[in-house]
């Protein structure tokens, strides 16, 4: 819990870097502890425990339920799984052979992403809301939205944190196993390269594009905290991150890590 706090309030427009002053880091540690020892422990609701029990496996199960549903709908073949990855490159062709089969694949790798992330961010972002804000603080803020049932379940900042769990979907699902098969060296496949290969392309390349979301859903949620609860805009959330700290309010080698 402290590590993650750490991590949700870097993402966030409450630390900044300022010269002669601590460090964002050290802002976030801060932050964290204001409350005590135990403070980023009070954070912890029924929703949090429900999420961590569901959300470390859904995403894998949904993008793989989508995957299959949308290609047998389609005629074409599922993105390369278990077994297959160990397979020679040539041992297997690409899904599609005419334009009408790239167009069927274009589409499933749109959307098996898409709604594998939306299933995800509806099982994990209203509890990691409630964990950034504090259930008192959080329920205040709901109570002066008046949101809907459905909205409510979601959580604020929902559209931010799909956009982060779409594109780690797409850089685990598709990216590192179409790859990983046709382009890693025959020889050296193995489970352990595969974990590292899988690793390196999520913090490497999926995470170097979702930090920017996930910054993007830490000043969204300060700005829907603003007079005690307030309906975000998103455009208006990205021009003041730019203008009061250019590109760092989305990305810097800290938010990365």
């Amino acid at each position: 819990m402290p590590l993650e706090k750490i991590a949700l309030y870097l993402n966030s427009s409450q630390v900044k870097k300022v010269i002669g002053g601590p460090s964002p880091f050290r802002q976030a540690v801060n932050l964290t502890f204001q409350e005590g020892v135990l403070g980023p422990y009070r954070v912890v609701g029924p929703a949090s425990i429900v999420a961590w029990f569901l959300q470390y496996s859904v995403m894998g199960f949904a993008f793989q339920f989508f995957d299959h549903a949308l290609s047998n709908a389609m005629g074409i073949k599922p993105v390369y799984y278990g077994k297959e990855l160990m397979e020679p490159a040539n041992s297997r062709e690409f899904n599609s052979s005419s334009g009408g089969d790239s167009a069927k694949t274009a589409l499933k790798t749109f959307l098996a992403p898409l709604l594998a992330g939306t299933v995800e961010s509806r099982v994990a972002n209203r509890a990691e809301v409630e964990r950034y804000f504090g259930r008192q603080k959080f329920s205040a803020i709901e109570s002066k939205l008046g949101w809907s049932t459905i909205s409510r379940q979601c959580g604020p900042a929902f559209l931010s944190n799909v956009s982060r769990n779409v594109i780690m979907c797409n850089t685990t699902f598709i990216l590192t196993p179409i790859t990983y098969k046709l382009y890693f060296p025959q020889e050296k496949k193995s489970n352990t390269t595969l974990f590292w290969y899988g690793l390196g392309m999520n913090v490497f390349v999926g995470n170097i594009i979702a930090i920017t979301q996930q910054a993007l859903w830490g000043r969204s949620l300060d700005y829907c905290a603003r007079n005690g609860g307030q309906n975000i805009n998103y455009s208006q959330v990205i021009r003041e991150g730019l203008h009061a700290e250019g590109t760092a309010a989305f990305f810097t080698p800290a938010k990365w890590w």
